[in-house]
């Protein structure tokens, strides 16, 4: 813009020009002498003189032109204008998502979460040439750890959550160059109904209880069919370290050796693996002996809590402290002394599967004590504390117990010996067995599994619910059953409650019924009273049903399962979906039938529970835990190929000898 003198903004003879700066000539204004504007073709006297109403239509047309024609601010125009001041506490107006500086930081921080990210996972696949046999050698991690408090110490003032970070970091492991090229699992079985008809996988916690057993005794067993889950190989492994004499095969078969017994004056490292269970298992049978050991775990223990056992182990006559200072998780040092109390009260709030490890490791002791377990307000023991007493009942009668209405006193009988028989017979998996019943609502068709259903309070909820859902279930001496004769339903919300108080792992099988209910009928869930229970159930179950293509709503204070519809459908979460536990998992393989090519993140989650699933999944409708072997094609016609003749011309004669004609 020029500027003809004079500052900017202003017109050469410095007087202030009509509009922004604009320097007007004459001709712009019209011509002064005529008294008319040049703009509106009208004389500023007849404007001035006329007035609204006078009966002149002339004045009066051309007023609502000059109406018409004035500007309409940006305010007027969106209807929003208000000349009053803003409250500091007033929302601030509408800014669009891809305008303003707010947004571009939002961008530039996205931008340096997925380089964080990159970061992490390149520091994890570097970290990963240094493990030997999955594990660290703890120099090179002592080394690292060391490293990042102390440069952690120079930006932030937060020690323990510099630790924590230190031990997330620790955690993650890099995928496999299949993972990578692949990034998540398909799942797209075939709609066709089922035939299933195979044996149900046996209890792995009843099989660890009953090899314990074994291994403090130096019994000889064997137990048939179970799942070879990594909990269960960590455990085999941890009881051979403190003197049983295990083995197994890869048919699912593990059997007991004998041996001498517990190792008394114990003094080495134990892994422990992921599951909390082996640890307990480890703790409680070393507290009954002089012993010094170094517990190791996996990464899921490093952040377990504890603190309370801590704080009780000093009235059995033992120590424990924590390698990594000011960490409640593995690894730890214990030290016992063997010298314990006659009697003694378990704290209530310790794990019920430690205060299991502790009524099977009671006969073994080498002091006779008197445990006295709490109960809860409806009298009854947790369900692990309960199977081990009835193990130990079933194996001699090692124990006696005294139910109160307050505890219940578990005594050692004195001189009371271990029997096992020559093969254990094991119950069926009731967590594995009551998800794999329920193919043949989702699919159709109907499963047989060979085993025994097992006498639990879980089993029971677990067949309830089936029932409920309706599945037509009979378990008897030959087996279980299951099919669906008709609709099925979705599981009332109180007994989705039941469910999420006592037993978590049949809440995605409740989330999955709905979903498959919802298609034709109105479904309910108590999403909120779910949400009250265990903060994040509710985000969960609702991105576990847009993968199976339905969407919630809350309306009227209720939630609702609602099919997505076909316009939406496009819309609904494709990205893979990052699975919590191994029940979820087989939950969402069970909606897949629903809306088929759900892809699943970590498939990998299902190894601590059932490793063969995928092998049963994928060879659906007549599936097998057992891998399949591919089968050769056999080709009707061979393949042509080159035959190179030799001698087809017989043998040439011999080059004539050069030289001078005779």
């Amino acid at each position: 813009m020029e500027n003809r003198g004079g500052r900017e903004g202003f017109s050469g003879n410095g007087r202030t020009p009509r509009m922004g700066g604009r320097d007007f000539r004459r001709e712009d204004r019209g011509e002064r002498g005529n008294g008319r504007d040049g703009n509106r073709d009208e004389r500023r006297s007849d404007r001035r003189r006329d007035r609204p109403g006078d009966g002149n239509a002339r004045n009066d047309f051309h007023r609502e032109r000059r109406s018409e024609a004035r500007p309409v601010s940006r305010n007027e125009a969106r209807g929003t204008f208000d000349r009053t001041a803003r409250r500091d506490d007033a929302p601030r107006p509408f800014r669009r998502e891809n305008s303003g500086p707010r947004n571009r930081d939002l961008e530039a921080i996205m931008e340096l979460d997925e380089e964080l990210l990159r970061m992490v996972m390149r520091r994890a696949r570097m970290l990963a040439r240094h493990r030997t046999a999955g594990r660290l050698d703890p120099a090179v991690e002592k080394a690292l750890r060391t490293s990042w408090e102390e440069k952690a110490g120079r930006i932030g003032r937060d020690s323990r959550l510099a630790r924590d970070l230190f031990q997330l970091v620790q955690a993650v492991e890099p995928l496999s160059r299949a993972e990578e090229e692949q990034g998540y699992f398909n799942l797209a079985p075939q709609l066709k109904p089922v035939g299933i008809n195979l044996p149900a996988p046996a209890d792995g916690m009843t099989a660890r209880m009953v090899l314990a057993l074994a291994a403090a005794s130096g019994r000889t067993t064997a137990l048939r069919g179970l799942a070879l889950s990594d909990g269960l190989i960590d455990g085999l492994k941890a009881l051979n370290q403190v003197g049983g004499q295990l083995w197994w095969e890869e048919d699912g078969s593990v059997l007991s050796r004998g041996g001498k017994g517990l190792i008394r004056n114990l003094d080495r490292v134990v892994h422990v693996g992921d599951d909390a269970f082996n640890l307990w298992l480890v703790i409680a049978f070393c507290l009954g002996m002089p012993s010094r050991l170094k517990i190791t775990g996996g990464e899921a223990l490093r952040f377990i809590d504890l603190s309370g056992l801590r704080r009780f182990l000093p009235s059995l006559g033992a120590r424990m402290t924590n390698v990594i200072p000011a960490q409640d998780g593995l690894p730890i040092r214990l030290e016992c002394s063997g010298i314990l109390p006659s009697e003694m009260t378990l704290p209530s709030g310790l794990s019920p599967r430690f205060a299991a490890a502790l009524t099977l490791a009671l006969p073994f002791w080498e002091s006779r004590v008197r445990l006295r377990l709490p109960v809860a307000p409806d009298h009854r023991l947790p369900a692990a504390v309960e199977q081990a007493i009835a193990l130990l009942e079933s194996c001699g009668g090692l124990v006696r117990v005294e139910r109160e209405a307050s505890a219940v006193a578990i005594t050692p009988v004195e001189g009371a010996e271990t029997c096992l028989p020559e093969e254990y017979p094991l119950a069926a998996d009731a967590l594995a067995s009551t998800y794999i019943l329920a193919f043949p609502a989702f699919a159709g068709g109907e499963c047989r599994l060979a085993g025994r259903w097992p006498d639990s309070p879980f089993a029971g909820q677990a067949l309830d619910m089936l029932k409920e859902c309706g599945l037509t279930v009979r378990c008897g001496a030959d087996g279980m059953y299951s099919t669906r004769e008709g609709a099925c339903a979705a599981p009332s919300p109180a007994t989705l409650l039941a469910a999420a108080k006592r037993f978590p792992d049949l809440l995605p099988l409740g989330i999955a019924f709905a979903a498959l209910a919802a298609r034709g009928r109105e479904v309910l869930l108590p999403l909120a009273e779910l949400e009250t229970l265990n903060a994040g159930t509710e985000s969960l179950c609702s991105g576990f049903l847009a993968r199976a293509g339905f969407t919630t709503d809350n309306a009227e204070g209720e939630t609702r399962v609602i099919p997505l519809s076909d316009d939406t459908e496009n819309d609904a979460p494709r990205a893979a979906w990052i699975s919590p536990s191994a029940p979820w998992a087989m939950a969402l393989s069970l909606a897949a039938y629903l809306k088929p090519h759900i892809r699943l993140a970590n498939p990998g989650v299902l190894t601590g529970l059932l490793p063969t699933f995928w092998n049963f999944y994928n060879s659906l409708p007549t599936p097998d835990f057992k891998r399949r072997a591919a089968q050769e094609t056999v080709d009707a016609k061979p393949a042509r190929r080159r035959i190179i003749a030799q001698g087809v011309y017989g043998e040439l004669p011999s080059e004539a000898s050069s030289g001078g004609d005779d």
